[in-house]
């Protein structure tokens, strides 16, 4: 008899016929089958294979990924270590040496030594020699330093005023300013170099701004051939730049400076000490406003009509603020002016006052020429 062979595995496999297609998975293949399949289907196992091959590339790149990562990890844990060590061998090395340079203090040298050494600065050193250590800022600070100094540059000048003459430089009180001023007179006037304007101190007017007026006076000088000269003087001193000033003024009115005595011996005492006089020489008198106490903000130099002299104009106020002017002084007929430092021979001190001519009349508005 012949062999029936089924049909429905014919029609199974003409349906089915595109086996070798790459296709997704689907229920019919299993739900309409006429026998149960013992393996899968190629098509299946292409695609099976194919997504292992995808999972295990995932998987080795996830690792290699991990890998990688760990390794940069453990080489930047170990430049941290090795930078944190040299970092820690730094300090020590700056400890080290902090310690070694605490423990090496350099030799101290007793102050004979310096009182000697002294006995050979000039006086353009004085500022060097105090700035060495503290035992050389000890010296300057003592009368014998400066009694030496005095016998060692006085020379005999004209017109030296009593107070800075041989008889008078006994006393210590205020004895750093007067061997300073004779200097001035003496050692600084001959060795001074004429092109050098700018050693006996600035001629620039705008130094002066922000300093008080402390006292404001005029003076008369007759010349030749009937000529007459007005010369004004604007104290101005220098304010104190915080309220630290202050507080050390107060403490040493409180503290040890009220001795009398020590304040006899106070060798350092300069009543003078920032403050500058502003001397304007004018042809012609010019009727002023009362400034003293008042505060400089604003200085202009300019040409008076006829561009033949010049105008001087000086603005105050009672703050530093600018542009807050409470009086103007304008100098007309202006031939020159200068600023004197408390050092300079010019200087009006106490022991060098010249008399003041005052004009007889009264009336403001009369030429003195």
């Amino acid at each position: 008899m012949p062999i029936l062979r089924k049909k429905s595995s014919k029609k199974v496999n003409a349906e089915n016929g595109n086996d070798n297609l790459i296709g997704d998975i689907t229920i019919d293949d299993f739900a309409n089958s006429s026998r149960m399949h013992a393996r899968f289907k190629k098509a299946v196992k292409n695609i099976s294979s194919e997504v292992k091959q995808e999972t295990t590339t995932e998987k080795n790149f996830g690792n290699k990924m991990n890998e990688n990562y760990q390794s940069h990890l453990y080489e930047f844990n170990k430049l941290k270590k090795n930078t944190t060590g040299v970092l820690n061998q730094r300090r020590s090395r700056k400890e080290n040496c902090f310690k070694n340079t605490i423990e090496e203090e350099g030799i101290d040298y007793p102050l004979d030594i310096w009182f000697i050494i002294s006995e050979y600065i000039s006086p353009e050193a004085v500022g060097k020699f105090a700035q060495i250590c503290k035992s050389s800022y000890y010296v300057v600070t003592t009368a014998k330093f400066w009694f030496h100094l005095y016998k060692s540059y006085y020379r005999f000048v004209p017109g030296l005023p009593p107070r800075l003459q041989p008889q008078c430089m006994v006393r210590t009180h205020g004895l750093r300013a007067c061997v300073i001023r004779t200097l001035h007179y003496t050692y600084f006037a001959l060795n001074r170099k004429v092109d050098d304007l700018l050693y006996l101190g600035q001629n620039e007017l705008h130094s002066l701004v922000k300093r008080q007026c402390c006292l404001m006076w005029h003076r008369v000088c007759s010349i030749k051939e009937r000529k007459t000269l007005w010369y004004f003087y604007f104290k101005l001193k220098e304010l104190p730049k915080g309220a630290n000033n202050l507080l050390r003024q107060k403490t040493k009115i409180n503290g040890k400076k009220t001795d009398f005595l020590e304040m006899l011996e106070d060798v350092a005492v300069n009543l003078e000490e920032g403050c500058k006089v502003l001397r304007v020489i004018c042809l012609k008198y010019s009727m002023l406003p009362p400034v003293n106490g008042l505060i400089l903000q604003s200085v202009s130099m300019t040409l008076m009509p006829g561009f033949k002299d010049h105008q001087l104009q000086l603005g105050f106020g009672t703050s530093n603020i600018p542009n807050t002017l409470t009086n103007k002084v304008i100098l007309n007929h202006v031939v020159n002016y200068k600023i004197i430092d408390w050092w300079h021979p010019f200087y009006p001190h106490q022991d060098a006052i010249t008399a003041i001519k005052l004009p007889q009349s009264d009336s403001w508005d009369q030429s003195l020429l």
